[in-house]
Formats: structure tokens, C-alpha cells, sequence
């Protein structure tokens, strides 16, 4: 089986690299060691840039390095859906976008910090938050059924479901 390429789009900047610790946190783990799959992120920004040019040529080019074994992932913070009709019909929007693409959609609800330390945490505190998460091994407390959720529910995620289409959990 030859390598392939596992693109992470995610919501935050490079400088800060926030959720991309979270979800490296969690494949090393939930997951055993796969040499054959290589992932990187893809900085979106923002949740609204998930069709925007740069990042959809970031893709592009990214994937020519594995052609036809290149998948896309996109990790979105819900935020306020429940509460805001443009925020849901935002998350929908991303949803078929991916969808449309056949890329893979994994949720944070409300926001990759609820799911992980339990609370949303102000913009200021986040990069300290993850370094602390990781310095502590916080993932070690996470339960399994939090992260394989299939609805949208408080401090709960679908990414152990679909990152089980590509990597063999450990026992």
C-alpha cells in the first residue's frame, strides 16, 4: 500500500496553530503509528474562508504531491448554531461545500476547546490553553464516546468517526 496525503483544514492561523495540536493530540492517542499516511494542515483562518481561492489552491497543490491519495478534512467549531440562524446556515453551508467535494466534515461543539478542556476559552487564552493541555497530557481524560458523537451536542465531536476511516485505533 503506497502513502497518502491527509489534508486538515482547519479554522485557525498558522502563528497560533491551535486546533491542529488538538487533532495531532488525538491521533497519537487514539491511533496506532501509520507511516504510509502523511497529514498537514490548511490554515484557514476562518471558518469563512472554507471556499476561499487561496485555500482552495492551498488544496490543490498540496494534493499533487499525492495524486488520487489525497483526502481533505475539514474541522469546524459549530459555535453558536443553536442560537443563530446565519451561524447554522453557515455550518450547513460547509456541510454540502464538503459534502459537494467529497471531503470529510468533523464538528467541535461548541468549539475545539469545549470539546477538549470542557469550556470556551477567550481568544487571549488559547494558545496557552493548548500548550497546557499538552504539557499535562489532558488527552489521557478524554473519553472516547465524547469525540464519536453523531449530533450536535455541548462539549462533544464526530472526529474519532472520521478519522477512523483512515487510521486503526490502538486497543
Amino acid at each position: 500500500m503506497s502513502n497518502k496525503l491527509i489534508l486538515f483544514c482547519v479554522e485557525t492561523t498558522k502563528q497560533a496553530n491551535i486546533d491542529y495540536q488538538y487533532i495531532r493530540e488525538t491521533i497519537l492517542h487514539f491511533y496506532k503509528e501509520d507511516r504510509k499516511i502523511v497529514y498537514r494542515p490548511v490554515y484557514m483562518e476562518s471558518k469563512s474562508r472554507y471556499n476561499n481561492k487561496t485555500v482552495l489552491k492551498e488544496i490543490r497543490n498540496k494534493s499533487k504531491l499525492f495524486p488520487g491519495k489525497t483526502h481533505v478534512i475539514y474541522f469546524i467549531d459549530t459555535d453558536d448554531y443553536d442560537v443563530s440562524p446565519e451561524a447554522n446556515r453557515e455550518l450547513e453551508q460547509i456541510k454540502t461545500f464538503c459534502s459537494a467535494n467529497s471531503y470529510d466534515f468533523v464538528f467541535f461543539c461548541k468549539d475545539v476547546e469545549d470539546v477538549f478542556c470542557g469550556k470556551r476559552i477567550p481568544s487571549t487564552e488559547k494558545v496557552k490553553t493548548v500548550d497546557q493541555f499538552k504539557r499535562k497530557n489532558s488527552i489521557q481524560s478524554i473519553k472516547p464516546d465524547k469525540l464519536q458523537c453523531k449530533l450536535y451536542k455541548p462539549h462533544q465531536s464526530n472526529i474519532l468517526n472520521v478519522l477512523d476511516k483512515y487510521w486503526i485505533r490502538k486497543n
